[in-house]
């Protein structure tokens, strides 16, 4: 008998724990009564603004990327010029192996990068690695590395300087 009431004491505790628990979560939800408290008064946020900001941003950031890749065309146009001109004058400076600029048979860029530049005022310094296929002076087909820095100012190529890569 003894045992059996044990159950039914158990059995009555563990009804009672969980009515009080659920009057516990059911209750958590409701506001508490703070009367020393200070009154904090949280002003209405106007998505508009914040969706206004973060476009503002990303218009900045699509303009740096514009101005990026048509700084690369810039710097590209100025060595494509007239039959790779300028490669095939650093060419014979560097290597004078080459004897026409028509030796040159084709341009690869294998990695290009801005590495300063700034919108407003269209300026950029770009930075790019080459592979260059020509005919040196013997007939024979030969590839060279080159690096090429191109200073472009108020949109127009300033400077152009191709050394061995």
């Amino acid at each position: 008998m003894q045992a059996k009431m044990n159950a039914w004491v158990q059995y009555a505790i563990a009804v009672m724990f969980l009515v009080g628990l659920f009057g516990f979560f059911y209750n958590a939800g409701e506001q508490v009564e703070c009367p020393n408290c200070p009154e904090v008064d949280c002003p209405a946020v106007n998505n508009s603004d914040v969706i206004n900001a973060i476009g503002g941003v990303q218009d900045t950031l699509d303009e740096d990327d514009n101005w990026k890749d048509i700084a690369k065309e810039i710097a590209t146009d100025e060595w494509e010029a007239r039959d790779y001109k300028e490669i095939y004058k650093a060419l014979d400076d560097l290597k004078g192996d080459i004897d026409d600029r028509d030796d040159i048979s084709r341009v690869v860029v294998k990695d290009e990068e801005v590495i300063s530049f700034d919108v407003d005022d269209e300026d950029a310094v770009v930075v790019q690695e080459v592979k260059v296929y020509y005919e040196d002076l013997d007939g024979d087909d030969k590839k060279v590395y080159l690096t090429i820095t191109t200073e472009i100012d108020e949109g127009e190529v300033e400077n152009v300087d191709i050394e061995l890569g």
